[in-house]
């Protein structure tokens, strides 16, 4: 357990980016701006967008690569958490940016930068490669194209904020690399996809797996069947706001992803967010122990916290 919780440490200051970047590649959502440091929002599809995916997303900005640096520990390096949406919060995300940039697009820094986000990438898709018995090579390749991919997103995405002519809601996406992976996996494409669109569940289950006492650690066939639980609720939930028209939206901020209702003011939005708390809540309770079930309450509540601060933070609209 102390490894698995070890391990997610060195990922939570990588798990907001790739939250924008899993939602706009298994779902074909668009990106835009970032929720800053605080969490990563993901917001419903405008109207040109497809009905069925299709949106905005934000992230935290990836920590940046220390000089020297060679441990791939992001936590180290993440930005404080500075709402958003106020005007040192955005200066500080612009000058996060700029320093960003200034390594991405040197040779002499890109490398490290590059080396601490495949260190992130490799301890989250671990489950994959041994799942699905992906050998080395073919595994340092696939790693080496995911940091690509979210790089480019975050550069993209840091070129437009520091640039005040740039419409942060049309902002280039990466080059699609989807016949690179085909050609890498062959037909583990559709299981690559799956795994990714699940990783915000299964992120809740390693923090949860932390918070137990040895006495009560959640089996891999008890977790494997509360991920199954966990991500089938997301999708109907989201299949439901679809059908109904409503503006939905996502948060997370390395624990999770709470998905609610865009419509209304920030009453309204924690309501919906309360109501999709629950709704996991539910599936949770036919797998865990009370003990186990507590504890995943529990991270729940620090959820819905987090996203009212946000949504303080912001008035209610996404960042």
């Amino acid at each position: 357990m102390n490894k698995l919780v070890a391990t997610f440490a060195t990922t939570t200051a990588l798990f907001a980016t790739s939250t924008a970047w899993l939602a706009w590649r298994v779902n074909g959502l668009e990106a835009g701006a970032p929720a800053g440091p605080s969490g990563a929002v993901v917001e419903s599809p405008p109207a040109t967008a497809s009905p069925a995916s299709g949106g905005t997303v934000a992230a935290s900005p990836v920590a940046l690569a220390k000089p020297g640096a060679t441990t791939g520990n992001l936590a180290a390096t993440a930005t404080p958490a500075t709402p958003p949406d106020t005007d040192a919060g955005r200066a500080m995300t612009i000058a996060f940016g700029r320093d960003f940039l200034k390594q991405y697009d040197s040779p002499a820094t890109r490398a490290t930068l590059v080396a601490n986000t495949r260190g992130g990438i490799e301890a989250q898709y671990a489950r994959f490669r041994d799942r699905y018995k992906i050998d080395a090579r073919t595994f340092d390749q696939l790693v080496g194209l995911l940091a690509e991919e979210q790089l480019e997103q975050q550069a993209n995405y840091f070129r437009c904020l520091v640039d005040p002519a740039c419409d942060t809601s049309k902002i280039t996406q990466p080059r699609d690399r989807s016949d690179e992976l085909t050609a890498l996996l062959g037909g583990r494409v559709g299981e690559l996809r799956a795994f990714q669109s699940s990783l915000p569940e299964w992120q809740s289950i390693v923090q949860l797996r932390g918070r137990l006492p040895e006495s009560s650690y959640l089996r891999d066939p008890e977790a494997e069947r509360l991920l199954s639980a966990l991500s089938g609720e997301r999708e109907r939930f989201r299949a439901e706001a679809g059908q109904s028209g409503s503006a939905l939206r996502g948060w997370g901020n390395g624990t999770g992803m709470l998905w609610y209702s865009g419509d209304g003011g920030i009453a309204e939005q924690m309501a919906s967010a309360n109501a999709y708390a629950e709704r996991l809540r539910g599936q949770a309770a036919d797998i865990l122990t009370p003990e186990q079930l507590a504890a995943f309450i529990q991270l729940q509540q620090e959820m819905l916290a987090g996203l009212e601060s946000y949504l303080r933070s912001t008035g209610g609209k996404p960042g």
